[in-house]
């Protein structure tokens, strides 16, 4: 009979040893509903679970009053509560078996509020951009990101994922969440999608303890910088002129020579000017590239010399056919003007001693008018025979000249290059 009861009495303690060591205390997680558009900042949504308990009460109190309660079942081994931000009151999740009990109590200040350290992730429009978990690997876990603190937009569970919108459709075919590390990629990425963004894990053991949180800020995306010539500078026989352009936005334009700035304007001269200049020897083997960044990211593109500076050495070689074929039609022409000018000035200076020999006649004939006078007829009548002829005036008189001997000068109309008769 003692040896019944004793039997009895040590399997009813090994019952209850079994029953403490089979119970886990219950994990409280914060969850988020889908991401619907609306406003729930205010509250709180948080979830109770139990792990490998079987036949088990799990249950939610608020101080020593019962809230709600789940028997926990292989399919159903969570206790959902929504609580407010401004709740003052003490909220725990129990799960008991047998009389035995596990407690957890609610930290709402750990698990309700939003992450005191952030980590800013700028990102530009268009761009991919994937917000990691820092995790290697996960084991099963749950993982949710959320949106904005309150809207849950991607949850894995298991080898399951699942997606979810705002009510304008900004996340639509935009998410992919990897399944190794529960880290989240965001596609085509624009404005619109700034925001915060975390990642709940239910072992919050993964996480150590950190909570992290990414403040995503989305900028216009930086344009590809433009290399032409620069067709407003004189061509050199032995530089390249190129100009870098960019459209209007905030940052930096630089030339860069391999990795040394050659040249730079700042944020605010891009506002007055949208371009930066750059002459480069055509015999420099050096890399150039043209850089457009801001503090976040940059965008490049490379000189090519061999395409843009051909053009201008083309143009050279026409310019130099040019001035070569000017040289050839005015030089000759010079040597010609200045001939012209040379016969011109000897024609004027024969025409001048004329003049002379005309006025010294002219002299002569006023000293010997008397005589002229009386043998004026007989002068008349030999006139042939001498080369001045006087014509009878007693106040004027004017001179035949003989055209026979003197040099015919070149009319002015006729081309400078012909020659005198």
């Amino acid at each position: 009979m003692k040896a019944s009861r004793l039997f009895l009495f040590l399997c009813s303690l090994s019952g209850v040893l079994y029953n403490t060591v089979e119970i886990s205390s219950p994990k409280i997680t914060r969850t988020y509903k889908a991401s619907t558009g609306g406003n729930s900042s205010q509250s709180c949504h948080i979830r109770c679970s139990v792990s490998d308990v079987k036949q088990a009460l799990l249950s939610w109190y608020n101080g020593s009053d019962p809230l709600l309660n789940l028997t926990i079942s292989p399919l159903n081994t969570r206790l959902y509560l929504e609580v407010d931000l401004q709740d003052q009151n003490s909220y725990s999740c129990t799960v008991s078996r047998s009389g035995v009990n596990q407690t957890t109590h609610l930290e709402k200040k750990r698990i309700c509020l939003p992450c005191p350290e952030t980590s800013m992730m700028p990102a530009s429009e268009g761009e991919c951009v994937t917000l990691s978990t820092h995790l290697q690997e996960l084991h099963n876990e749950d993982v949710e990101w959320v949106y904005q603190d309150s809207y849950l937009i991607a949850k894995l569970y298991g080898q399951n994922d699942d997606y979810y919108d705002c009510d304008d459709g900004r996340f639509k075919d935009r998410q992919q969440l990897d399944f190794k590390t529960g880290s989240l990629t965001i596609k085509n990425i624009s404005k619109i999608h700034s925001g915060t963004y975390e990642p709940k894990i239910t072992d919050d053991s993964l996480m150590n303890g950190k909570c992290l949180t990414y403040i995503v800020n989305v900028y216009d995306s930086l344009p590809d910088p433009v290399i032409s010539n620069d067709s407003t500078r004189c061509y050199s026989s032995s530089k390249c002129a190129v100009m870098c352009s960019v459209s209007e936005t905030g940052g930096t334009l630089s030339w860069f020579n391999g990795s040394r700035v050659h040249s730079s304007i700042s944020v605010s001269d891009l506002k007055r000017s949208n371009f930066l200049r750059l002459e480069v020897e055509y015999q420099d083997t050096n890399t150039y590239r043209c850089v457009v960044n801001n503090s976040f990211t940059n965008k490049t593109t490379q000189l090519n010399m061999s395409e843009l500076c051909k053009d201008q050495q083309k143009h050279l070689h026409h310019y130099f056919f040019l001035l070569l074929l000017l040289l050839l039609l005015v030089i000759p022409g010079l040597i010609c003007l200045g001939y012209c000018l040379k016969k011109k000035r000897q024609n004027d200076g024969s025409r001048g001693q004329h003049a002379v020999t005309y006025t010294a006649a002219q002299g002569n004939a006023g000293t010997s008018g008397g005589q002229q006078e009386t043998s004026g007829t007989a002068a008349q009548e030999n006139g042939a025979s001498g080369e001045v002829t006087p014509v009878n005036n007693p106040k004027e008189t004017t001179y035949l000249i003989d055209q026979s001997s003197s040099e015919e000068s070149l009319p002015l109309n006729t081309f400078c290059c012909a020659k005198s008769q």
